[in-house]
């Protein structure tokens, strides 16, 4: 039974590895292009945009942050030597902590970009 917990575990931390991988994060091109995006916002729109990119990262890090506050709790429910020792649960928590961080990052540059486009008018 113990080892069922275990290997469960185990499986289920793979799988979030696997889901941050970085092949699957966004293509260098999309990150050159916001890079481009904020360099050349001179418009109300232009900021606008930016404001909506930044809100849509900023959800992206709320989502993460949720999976891995799930993934801290199924951890502490399945228990075990395994994850006592290896501490799951805490590096669930850390991650917890800094996608939040990012978030509220995201989400103050949103609202800078939606003052600027204000200003702009």
């Amino acid at each position: 039974m113990k080892a069922t917990r275990i290997v469960l575990a185990l499986a289920f931390a793979l799988t979030a590895v696997t889901a941050f991988s970085p092949e699957r994060l966004p293509a260098r091109e999309a990150r050159h292009s916001m890079d481009q995006m904020v360099t050349e916002a001179k418009t109300p729109a232009d900021h606008g945009k930016l404001a909506k990119m930044y809100d849509a990262e900023a959800a992206k890090a709320r989502a993460s942050a949720e999976t891995h506050r799930k993934m801290a709790e199924a951890y502490r429910k399945a228990g075990g030597a395994w994850v006592e020792k290896l501490h799951f649960d805490q590096h669930c928590d850390g991650l917890v902590k800094s996608y939040t961080a990012a978030a509220e990052a995201y989400e103050a540059l949103a609202k800078g970009e939606r003052e600027m486009a204000k200003e702009m008018k």
